[in-house]
């Protein structure tokens, strides 16, 4: 090893040991924490298709359910892996593997009322850096939307996305984007670090660090803006849900089987008023037509 590739290494061990307090580091923001959740919450796999892979991290989804669960703003509801458990012991159930006694059956997953989608923004400043990379062995880092999976010594940033989705009407109930970025090397664990501890690429990496800080950026963006509008509520900007007509029957005039107000046909859909008698639920048509249809009736 020549005196300048010496050189070179001992200044990049040297600031993977010290970690130099600079203005410049990672800011790590704190994740934020609620009183109660505002509602159940679904994770969507981050977009792009594995590029976690390409810097040897693990999928952003962990990362972000730990800050969700981390923050008690939300409840998280599973539609991935722990769905498919779910679903597989249904399926036992029906067949009558089960126990007797063993309550498990249709009607019991609760239902997610926000749909919460993350995004990786890639940027990389590669003007006048130097890489430095394979120093003590291995990979230490990476830099975002380079080419080579290295450290920059210049500047590793990340930019990231959160979106808020309504998981009834399909809105987007909020947006926040969340940036970090860190020009020197430093390997102190701390803050939103400390969280993603769980998840050992993210906190034993340079560009994990960075993506960690960024997503934690965000997210906190995104519950100061949910804080701020009074609170996100999905069920009640939501339509009433519609019940489909099961077979040809009438819609009555009052809550039995009497004078029919009109025809209906399988198939329609008809939209309930809140009021129910027995059997019988008021419900209007697409056309605002009001009356009454027995529960027997619908599906």
């Amino acid at each position: 090893m020549n005196a300048l590739m010496q050189s070179t290494a001992l200044a990049a061990m040297t600031l993977l040991i010290a970690g130099p307090a600079s203005a410049k580091d990672v800011e790590e923001p704190a994740i934020p924490h609620c009183d109660k959740p505002y509602g159940t919450i679904a994770l969507q796999e981050a977009a792009g298709g594995g590029w976690w892979d390409s810097y040897d991290l693990e999928n952003p989804e962990a990362l972000i359910k730990l800050y969700v669960n981390e923050s008690g703003c939300f409840t998280l509801v599973d539609r991935g892996a722990g769905l498919e458990m779910n679903t597989n012991e249904r399926m036992i159930a029906e067949s009558g593997g089960m126990q007797v006694g063993s309550n498990v059956g249709s009607g019991q997953l609760l239902a997610a009322d926000f749909f919460l989608v993350p995004d990786l923004i890639t940027n990389d400043d590669d003007s006048g850096g130097r890489r430095i990379g394979g120093i003590l062995g291995g990979k230490i880092g990476d830099s975002i939307g380079g080419i080579l999976g290295d450290v920059k010594t210049k500047k590793l940033e990340a930019d990231t996305i959160l979106t808020l989705v309504n998981a009834r009407t399909g809105v987007q109930t909020a947006t926040a984007r969340g940036k970090a970025e860190k020009r020197d090397v430093s390997f102190d664990v701390g803050g939103i670090l400390g969280v993603a501890g769980g998840i050992s690429s993210y906190q034993d990496t340079q560009i994990g660090r960075v993506i960690a800080a960024a997503y934690a950026t965000a997210y906190s963006e995104l519950i100061a803006k949910v804080e701020a509008s009074g609170g996100a509520v999905a069920s009640a900007d939501a339509p009433v849900e519609s019940y489909v007509i099961a077979i040809d029957t009438d819609m009555y005039k009052a809550p039995s089987r009497g004078e029919a107000v009109r025809g209906l046909r399988q198939g329609m859909f008809v939209y309930p008023t809140g009021n129910r008698d027995g059997a019988f639920l008021e419900v209007k048509d697409k056309f605002g037509t009001t009356g009454w249809v027995s529960v027997e009736d619908l599906q």
